[in-house]
């Protein structure tokens, strides 16, 4: 039987594995993240917010997925963090990790050559710089500007970049004059995995605020429809006591039924009911 001798190399990388999986096993929730075109600065960002609460991995790819399957986690999970990715282990769920990555997000500046996320337009105002050589710039850029109390400013709004165009050096020269930060940089959590399930990106992306409204809005057609259809529950109850007494009301003076709470409002009624026939009559 030929021993082969192990290179310092592939020690080093089996040891990371065996650490890493014995971490992961530790977490009931494991994630994973993109390490591509991720400042340092941003990642430590995320850290610091989540200091205590989660840990954070970064290694060699190989490295990562042999720790993942070692792990015991699903092939699944192992798979959807496809390219250069670090890894998250925390007792945080799924959709709070989210929330929490998101809000350590930052502003950056556009760089030649980056595919613009979105229309980035320059809007109308009035801008930090007095006349000068500057104007000639914004003028060689396709801006509107003209000078107003010796300032610079900016007549209508000017999409410099759209949407999937990559952004000249020019352009994001102007762009960073004007302090206009187009990129929103961070941790891109890819996905996450917890009890068996696994949670994509565009799971976790939950607008609160749009979630919020949407419960009210179905809520208050739930209960509307029950009001309607004169279904008792703990929370329409009131609502439906009262619309009875309001029908119960109106059909106690449609019918001219002499109770003591509408008694005043038919007596009223017939009155009027007499004046307006006493107009019909001709004078004796």
């Amino acid at each position: 039987m030929v021993m082969v001798k192990k290179s310092a190399n592939r020690l080093k990388k089996e040891k990371e594995v065996q650490e890493l999986s014995k971490e992961l096993k530790k977490y009931p929730v494991v994630a994973l993240f993109s390490l591509t075109a991720l400042p340092a600065r941003y990642l430590q960002r995320a850290k610091s917010r989540l200091r205590g609460k989660a840990e954070f991995r970064v290694c060699k790819s190989a490295v990562v997925e042999r720790a993942l399957k070692a792990a015991g986690l699903p092939e699944s999970f192992v798979a959807s963090g496809s390219g250069p990715c670090g890894v998250i282990m925390t007792s945080l769920g799924p959709f709070e990790l989210f929330k929490e990555l998101k809000r350590s997000r930052g502003q950056a500046y556009a760089k030649p050559g980056q595919i613009a996320p979105a229309d980035i337009t320059i809007p109308a105002g009035e801008t930090p710089f007095p006349a000068g050589p500057v104007l000639s710039e914004f003028k060689q850029a396709g801006l509107d500007v003209k000078i107003v109390g010796g300032k610079i400013h900016v007549s209508k709004d000017k999409v410099m970049v759209k949407k999937g165009e990559p952004i000249s050096d020019g352009a994001a020269k102007i762009l960073q004059k004007l302090d206009i930060k187009p990129f929103d940089i961070g941790v891109e959590l890819k996905t996450a995995f917890k009890d068996g399930t696994l949670y994509m990106r565009d799971v976790l992306d939950v607008d609160e605020q749009e979630y919020l409204r949407n419960i009210v809005s179905c809520f208050l057609n739930a209960r509307g429809l029950s009001v309607e259809v004169a279904y008792p529950t703990r929370d329409n109850a009131a609502l439906l006591i009262t619309k009875a007494h309001r029908n119960a009301r109106a059909l106690a003076v449609s019918e001219g039924i002499p109770e003591k709470e509408v008694v005043g409002v038919i007596l009223a009624k017939a009155q009027a009911h007499a004046g307006a026939l006493s107009k019909l009559v001709p004078a004796a």
